[in-house]
């Protein structure tokens, strides 16, 4: 916005370009399989085996790779990943209701099949019957001077009291207090007496604050801001329930000091004042008691309120060994004190069985990735069956920003047979190239003693791509490199069995010489459409497409004008140069490597009134030498001569 100038001088009038485009991660791999322990169906992070091996078991389970592939993962240089556990265990899972019947607390067993857990709620008070503080005395006023009998009634009043005086159709406040003279707010009270008598006049409608005067004084932790407390006045019957923003100690020199209290809501009911009726106050808290059948943990005087320092969920989810709780999203709009947890819950549910493990469970588990953005690499490590690689595929082709590293079935042949590597590559397509298939199997050394075993190579295969995005960039095709742990792969083959399985998009493992450390030979897609049957423009183009995705946000709702069009040229065109520098794209010069189009043939006047903005970019790519040709013959030589 242009500077409004008046008098004149020297005016400052700050811009700033479109802000530069980060390049977005590419590394973040998530592994789905079953677990001795941990979480089912929830994303994990983990930067480390070990952190790996504390949540989900020191060994792998019998005939599943989950802990190997890890294992692989971070010795290939990878750093950070997601595990999801995939089981067909059920945790017990209930509510607890308010008193009102409506749904308030989630609770779930911590371990999928636990059974008979009973969750109870029940009220509880850490005080009752507690006087809310009245102080009266006489009074002569003078302005807003009103002088009491002596320092000692003054005293019962403090800074910020709203006080009622004789004749008063509304409570002042005390601005200052000085001996016996109280100095009162301006232009707060309407024509009072000058003469009368003066009381405290906190329990008004609309009052935020109230001071209380217990007998003994409370324990510290009792009333803090977070509690509920319930005020009821027995003639009339009133009563209101307003939930403690903070809470003030007052000494008074009469012995128990009084508790100023401010409610995050003014008072609603209608109390009088009336030193005869004084009203009272109780905190209100609810027990949750857990009985698993072996122990009862109970847990006593616990807060709806998440700024109380008993507040139910840190409580109960950091101590309790059974379940974990958490608020009903959205929660029910019941007002207090009938939004405290009331009944008896039981939690059953299933426990895992792993000989029955199906489809349904790893995909159940692939979901759960859904609401996680920062994943780069899914891989189901172990598994080959159809169902499962074709849900790796479309979850990836619709998340649009992950790429798919595809395991074989165990002892695959390679031709010949229904479950060849060669049928099983005919059911994994992907038009655009989402997904990669690797075989065969690698041969490690087993988590104990023991021989080399076989296990899938998606893990290792992650992390090699983590390892060449670090060190080369995602523009380099993961190939050509050695895969640390492996001491052998389960299947050799001849240059010939590869090129089969190379033209049809199968990425193959090789040991070259006996002895020698198997390679990663092959950077193909499972792609129908050849623009994408490479692993390295596959995921080049990912990575382009969320970076600018992300870098360009700030332009959302700008003016779309030719102002703002010069701002993102300049950003992208920016940021394509960094990844033209890099080596991720073709061409003797920048112009040459890729365009960023943004003008009215894209964007009339038509489009711009639907509140669209077009940009076009075209990028070329560098593709792998995937095939060198060297062209020799025989020379025999020969002379040249020239005159000088």
């Amino acid at each position: 916005m242009a500077v409004q100038v008046s008098y004149p001088g020297v005016y400052i009038d700050e811009f700033a370009p479109g802000a530069p485009i980060q390049g977005v991660g590419t590394s973040v791999a998530a592994f789905i399989g079953p677990a001795a322990s941990g979480d089912i169906d929830i994303p994990t992070k983990i930067t480390s085996l070990d952190q790996f091996v504390a949540l989900y078991g020191t060994q792998p389970l019998p005939g599943f790779y989950l802990w190997y592939a890890v294992r692989g993962f971070f010795e290939n240089g990878g750093k950070v990943c997601y595990i999801v556990r995939a089981s067909n265990g059920v945790y017990g899972k209930d509510v607890l209701d308010d008193q009102k019947g409506k749904p308030l607390i989630s609770m779930r067993a911590i371990q999928a099949g636990a059974q008979n857990i009973t969750v109870t709620a029940s009220a509880a008070n850490l005080f009752t019957d507690v006087n809310l503080y009245q102080a009266t005395s006489t009074y002569t006023l003078s302005g807003l001077d009103v002088t009491l009998p002596a320092p000692a009634d003054a005293a019962k009043f403090k800074p910020g009291d709203r006080v009622l005086l004789t004749g008063s159709t509304q409570p002042g406040q005390i601005l200052r207090i000085t001996g016996k003279v109280l100095r009162l707010v301006d232009d707060i009270i309407p024509a009072p007496n000058p003469n009368g008598s003066i009381q405290l006049a906190d329990i008004l409608p609309g009052a935020l604050t109230i001071r209380l005067a217990p007998k003994v004084q409370l324990s510290p932790g009792v009333l803090v801001p977070g509690t509920m407390l319930t005020v009821t006045q027995k003639n009339p019957n009133a009563t209101d329930t307003q939930m403690v923003d903070s809470v003030q100690i007052e000494p008074n020199g009469f012995g128990t000091p009084t508790y100023r209290v401010t409610f995050r809501q003014g008072l609603k009911a209608k109390f009088i004042l009336d030193p005869n009726n004084i009203p009272t106050a109780k905190s209100e808290e609810f027990k949750i008691e857990v009985d698993n059948g072996n122990h009862k943990n109970i847990y006593d005087n616990l807060s709806i309120d998440p700024a109380h320092p008993r507040y139910y969920v840190g409580i109960i989810n950091n101590q309790d060994d059974s379940i974990t709780v958490a608020p009903v999203q959205p929660p029910p709009s019941t007002p207090p004190p009938f939004n405290l947890p009331t009944g008896a819950k039981v939690l059953s549910g299933r426990y895992e069985d792993l000989s029955t493990l199906g489809d349904i469970d790893f995909t159940n588990a692939l979901d759960a990735l859904t609401q996680v953005p920062d994943v780069n690499l899914v891989a189901v490590p172990g598994n080959g069956s159809a169902t499962v690689l074709q849900a790796v595929i479309a979850h990836c082709e619709q998340m649009g920003d992950r790429f798919g590293v595809l395991d074989p079935k165990p002892g695959s042949p390679l031709f010949n047979s229904n479950d060849s590597i060669e049928n099983q590559r005919h059911g994994v397509d992907s038009t655009r190239g989402y997904a990669a298939l690797y075989y065969p199997w690698l041969m490690v050394p087993p988590a104990g003693a023991g021989a080399p075993i076989p296990v899938p190579p998606s893990g290792h295969v992650c992390g090699i791509m983590a390892r060449v995005d670090n060190t080369r960039g995602v523009h380099k095709a993961p190939a050509n490199e050695l895969v640390n742990g492996a001491l052998d792969v389960e299947r050799t083959m001849s240059d010939q069995d590869q090129g089969i399985l190379n033209l049809e998009g199968i990425n193959v493992v090789r040991v070259f010489r006996t002895g020698g450390r198997p390679i990663l030979w092959g950077a193909r897609t499972t792609a129908t459409d050849t623009n994408w049957q490479y692993v390295n423009i596959r995921r080049l183009f990912l990575f382009l497409e969320k970076s600018i995705q992300e870098g360009i946000r700030w332009a959302v709702f700008e003016p779309n004008n030719t102002g703002l069009w010069e701002k993102l040229r300049r950003t992208i065109t920016d940021f394509l140069t960094r990844v033209w520098r890099d080596g991720g794209l073709f061409g003797e010069t920048a112009d040459k490597a890729f365009y960023v189009r943004i003008d009215e043939t894209l964007n009339p006047d038509s489009e711009r009134a639907l509140g669209r903005l077009h940009i076009e970019i075209g990028v070329r790519p560098s593709y792998p030498a995937e095939f060198i040709i060297v062209r020799i013959g025989i020379w025999y030589g020969g002379s040249q001569v020239s005159e000088g």
